[in-house]
């Protein structure tokens, strides 16, 4: 009789799965399936398979390394949030791998793979404007690297991820502007693919339906993070038979820009024209005209609970995965350039 132990192998030839997939179906893994765990389990009963513990206990020594991925440093509110995740880290026994993909998907996959190779026990990531497919980010959690996303994570992804309430907020905005007589309200967004530039628009089209105001999709214009992006679809908002008297930008960068083509090609308009973006950058506050406004958001209190969720995911990997969105709210700062009227 042969007593040769089962080994995971012998599962997954029996069930025509990976190997990988046998060993996360039988640690509870929250990316594989209830069937398929359900599988596993009764065929690795059957067998009396016996887990290899010191396999085990390799699997489970950490790097006590934690790795956060951002587009770019460039970028005041990236930079605030590896602050707040490198010290949530840095409180809790954790070092931090820093990596930016500067808006390009290769240099992000080439960056997982530095991660993966310095065993780094999880991941907070933003992706790069270029990253539409996913696949090498869900490859690296088959894996068994935990991740968590930050401000940009694609709308069908289901993962954790800490972000602004940027519903709300375009909400608020319109309201300002709406209490300041505006009823053409131009709004230049991101790309659609990020669950951030979906709720910005929703809180911007629910805004004008708060206050009774027909939504018209020509005052909607989407920009790709450049300067001449920005410049385009400020100039396709000033074209229009009706141009907006007031413009939401989704980061405070691109209402400069606009601000910047207001000036150089609409020079007599320029000033007359109100704006309010995301982000709160410091050097806004020091502009006279036109009228300028800002979302504040909370960057580095966003890499601290992305960490929070992170590590949680890291201590408890067998645990049930229910993902958790968490919002943080920002806050309107109106600055010395309007005056009442």
């Amino acid at each position: 009789m042969d007593h040769k132990r089962a080994t995971i192998k012998d599962i997954a030839l029996a069930l025509k799965l990976s190997p990988s997939t046998v060993s996360k179906a039988l640690r509870d893994h929250p990316n594989i399936g209830v069937t398929t765990k359900e599988r596993v389990k009764k065929l690795a009963e059957q067998l009396h398979f016996v887990p290899n513990q010191t396999a085990i206990r390799f699997k489970q020594q950490k790097s006590f390394t934690l790795g956060i991925l951002i587009p770019s440093m460039l970028d005041h509110f990236y930079v605030a949030a590896v602050e707040g995740f490198e010290k949530f880290a840095y409180d809790n026994g954790y070092n931090v791998l820093i990596g930016q993909s500067h808006e390009s998907l290769q240099r992000e996959k080439e960056l997982l793979l530095t991660m993966q190779s310095n065993r780094v026990d999880g991941l907070i990531i933003a992706i790069s404007r270029e990253t539409v497919d996913t696949t090498h980010i869900n490859e690296f959690v088959q894996s068994g690297t935990p991740i968590v996303y930050f401000m940009r994570k694609p709308i069908n992804e289901e993962y954790h991820c800490v972000c602004s309430d940027v519903y709300t907020g375009s909400i608020d905005a319109i309201a300002f502007f709406v209490s300041r007589m505006h009823k053409r309200i131009g709004f230049i967004n991101a790309s659609s693919y990020w669950t951030t530039s979906r709720d910005r628009f929703l809180g911007y089209r629910d805004g004008l339906i708060q206050h009774r105001i027909p939504f018209d999709k020509s005052l909607v214009q989407e920009s790709d993070f450049t300067q001449e992006s920005n410049f385009q679809a400020t100039r396709r908002l000033m074209q229009l038979d009706k141009p907006p008297t007031a413009i939401l930008a989704f980061k405070d960068q691109v209402m400069l820009d606009a601000l910047s083509c207001l000036r150089r090609d609409f020079a007599t308009r320029a000033d007359s024209i109100e704006l309010i973006g995301y982000g709160s950058n410091p050097m806004i506050q020091y502009l006279e005209r036109p009228p300028l406004a800002s979302l504040k958001e909370q960057p580095f209190e966003i890499g601290q609970k992305a960490g929070l969720l992170l590590l949680d995911l890291v201590n408890h990997p067998q645990t049930g995965y229910q993902p958790q969105l968490v919002k943080l709210p920002c806050e309107l700062q109106v600055f010395s350039s309007y005056k009442q009227r």
